[in-house]
């Protein structure tokens, strides 16, 4: 039998952790937010709604449904965005990317190719089985500001 467990970064535009009177945690929700679904106590108690970063910071997201990339598989798209006080700065030149698995350096297992867009890569996992179920990070860090995406490595 095997098991696959993978965790999904904190989304602070649209996860929640709830706390209880005394301060412990009761319940973590993930993609809770959205204007269709957020029910009327997350719009009164800031004790509930997520924190927004404040400051510069930058987020990488990815094309698909899911923060997988296959083994051997087809390429997957991710996109680096600079914000400051959550306001998309637009045109910005990306920082520096890099890959790691288990917090080694896993450049030489990924494909990169350059996009029209200078904030876009394609990225492609060249590993093999033994890899399934570890998760790819991949960092983008310019300016001292670091970005990460955790991708979980799958099979075709």
């Amino acid at each position: 039998m095997h098991y696959t467990l993978a965790q999904e970064e904190w989304n602070f535009h649209t996860d929640v952790v709830e706390y209880d009177e005394d301060g412990n945690v009761t319940g973590m929700w993930c993609d809770l937010i959205s204007q269709s679904n957020l029910p009327p106590q997350y719009n009164t108690d800031p004790e509930i709604l997520p924190i927004e970063p404040d400051g510069n910071y930058a987020e990488i997201t990815y094309s698909g449904t899911k923060p997988q990339i296959k083994v051997n598989g087809s390429y997957k798209a991710v996109t680096v965005s600079y914000y400051n006080s959550n306001e998309l700065l637009k045109n910005q030149t990306p920082g520096e990317w890099s890959y790691y698995i288990d917090d080694t350096d896993a450049t030489d297992l990924v494909r990169v190719l350059e996009t029209d867009s200078p904030n876009t890569i394609k990225v492609k996992f060249l590993g093999d089985e033994n890899y399934l179920g570890k998760v790819l990070t991949v960092k983008n860090i310019r300016d001292n500001i670091v970005a990460e995406l955790q991708l979980e490595i799958i099979s075709l």
